[in-house]
């Protein structure tokens, strides 16, 4: 697939469609502008443990969209990569979880969100996996962590609309 010009140094993600089929790469800059944001594809983890609770995180100031609490761990699909392959590599930079858990895909769900000049508009697949392992949360991506019930989850997007993710809350909200 050829690259736009001017792109060789940008994080490239696959524009989708509203099946999630992978349609072509463009600058991840170039998608998340409001004025040109097309539908994206981005893949959400979520991971409960024995315990049956779910790790949260919190999600760093220095991202779009940060200061919230979010998913377990979220991407979008990169060159060479399927949504379960961009899920991993996720949770290995996010949290530093390097072992392989099996994952069940769950449901899909499309949303946009206005961040100011950014925007969001993406086509999200979702997958559930078990892991009660070590965790290294990387600090350029996460402030912190915690651990919540769905119940708590529902309750906290409910009342704490501007202080969650829109895609936690669509997700919680099909859980």
């Amino acid at each position: 697939m050829k690259m736009p010009s001017g792109a060789k140094n940008q994080e490239m993600i696959y524009t989708s469609d509203e099946q999630g089929n992978l349609i072509a790469l463009e600058p991840r800059e170039n998608i998340h502008l409001a004025v040109s944001s097309k539908l994206h594809a981005a893949v959400i983890g979520m991971i409960q443990r024995r315990d049956g609770k779910y790790l949260l995180q919190w999600r760093s100031g220095k991202k779009l969209g940060g200061e919230r609490l979010d998913v377990s761990a979220t991407t979008h699909v990169r060159e060479g990569e399927t949504y379960e392959s961009a899920l991993r590599r996720s949770f290995l930079k996010e949290l530093g979880i390097r072992e392989v858990m099996t994952l069940s895909h769950t449901f899909d769900f499309m949303y946009i969100e206005e961040l100011g000049e950014r925007k969001e508009n993406e086509f999200c697949k979702v997958y559930v996996g078990s892991y009660d392992g070590a965790l290294e949360p990387n600090p350029d991506e996460i402030d912190s962590i915690e651990f919540k019930t769905l119940n708590d989850m529902k309750r906290f997007v409910e009342t704490n609309v501007e202080q969650s993710t829109k895609w936690l809350r669509e997700t919680v909200k099909r859980m």
